[in-house]
C-alpha cells in the first residue's frame, strides 16, 4: 500500500507544481513604464476623419531585455462610428518609425469618461534593453476618441508625437499621456517561480506521506 501511494503521489503533485507554474507565470506582468497614477491635464483627440488621425507616446525601456505583455492606456469619451488602431513602432530620429513590430488587439473604448483599456499584442515582441519604442493609436471612418494626458514628465516617456496625416511632429507641451508598458518576467525569473513552488509542493508531500506512514 505504502509504495503504491508513493508511485501515486509524485506524479499528482508534479502535474499540481507543473500547472501552478504555468499559472503564475502566465499571470505575472510587470510594468517597465507607467504613468498611469499622474493626474490628468487634459485629453488628446484622436479623429478617424480630419486631423489629427494619430498619435503617439514614446517610452524607453529599462536595463534589460523583455518580452512584451501588455500596453495599458486611458481612453474614453469615443463617439461616432470607426475603427481604432494600435501598433508599436521602432524609433526613428525620435520619431515614430512606420517600421512596425506588432499590432494589437484594440478593446472596446467607452462612450464615457476615460478608463485604463488593456490592448494585447497579436505576436510576441522583445523589447530590447536601453530602447526607445512608440507606441501608436489611430482611427478610421467616422468619429473620434480621446486620450488622457498628464503635464508631469518622465525620463522613460520622453515624448509624444502628433500626425495630422503629413507626417510626424514632436508634439508641444503639456504631456505625455497616460500609459502602462507591462512585460512578462525573464526566463530566469519564470525559472526561479517553478522551483519555488515545486520544492513548496515537494514538502508538503513529504509531510502528508509522513503522517499517513504513521
Amino acid at each position: 500500500m505504502k509504495s503504491a501511494l508513493a508511485a501515486r503521489f509524485p506524479a499528482r503533485f508534479l502535474c499540481v507544481a507543473a500547472v501552478t507554474c504555468f499559472v503564475t507565470v502566465a499571470h505575472s506582468h510587470a510594468a517597465i513604464v507607467t504613468n498611469l497614477s499622474d493626474s490628468v491635464a487634459g485629453t488628446g483627440t484622436i479623429f478617424a476623419s480630419g486631423p489629427p488621425q494619430f498619435y503617439a507616446q514614446e517610452f524607453t525601456t529599462g536595463a534589460a531585455d523583455v518580452t512584451l505583455a501588455e500596453v495599458i492606456a486611458a481612453l474614453g469619451n469615443a463617439s461616432g462610428t470607426f475603427t481604432a488602431t494600435a501598433s508599436l513602432e521602432t524609433d526613428s530620429g525620435s520619431l515614430p518609425s512606420d517600421t512596425v513590430l506588432t499590432t494589437f488587439t484594440v478593446p472596446s473604448i467607452p462612450a464615457g469618461s476615460p478608463e485604463q483599456e488593456t490592448f494585447i499584442p497579436n505576436t510576441i515582441v522583445t523589447l530590447s534593453a536601453n530602447t526607445n519604442y512608440w507606441f501608436v493609436l489611430a482611427a478610421t471612418g467616422d468619429g473620434s476618441y480621446e486620450w488622457d494626458y498628464t503635464n508631469t514628465t518622465h525620463a522613460n516617456l520622453p515624448n509624444y508625437a502628433v500626425n495630422d496625416g503629413t507626417g510626424w511632429s514632436i508634439g508641444a507641451p503639456p504631456g505625455p499621456f497616460l500609459i502602462e508598458v507591462d512585460a512578462t518576467p525573464e526566463p530566469s525569473s519564470m525559472l526561479l517561480v517553478c522551483a519555488a513552488g515545486m520544492l513548496c509542493l515537494f514538502v508538503a508531500l513529504g509531510r502528508r506521506f509522513g503522517r499517513a506512514t504513521l
